[in-house]
């Protein structure tokens, strides 16, 4: 598989570039952490705050995973 497949599945579906890396829990988990995050960063904040800011702990966790998968797809060999 080619790195960027991964990444472009990370992008679009949280979780699933660990998932196609081989590595499914670690996409679960992640995917918890995400929306654990996001429910208490949601209720934490104001409501005149944009979705955006109100969300960005599930985002933070998101772009992180994003991060990782792209770390994970470099070192593995193409195929």
């Amino acid at each position: 598989m080619k790195p960027w497949m991964a990444i472009a599945a990370a992008l679009v579906v949280p979780g699933s570039g660990h998932v196609l890396l081989g590595r499914p829990m670690r996409g679960l988990m992640l995917c918890f952490w995400m929306i654990l995050f996001a429910v208490i960063t949601w209720h934490l904040t104001p409501e005149h705050i944009s979705r955006v800011g109100r969300l960005s702990g599930g985002i933070a966790v998101w772009v992180i995973s994003v991060v990782e998968v792209a770390r994970l797809a470099a070192r593995r060999p193409a195929k």
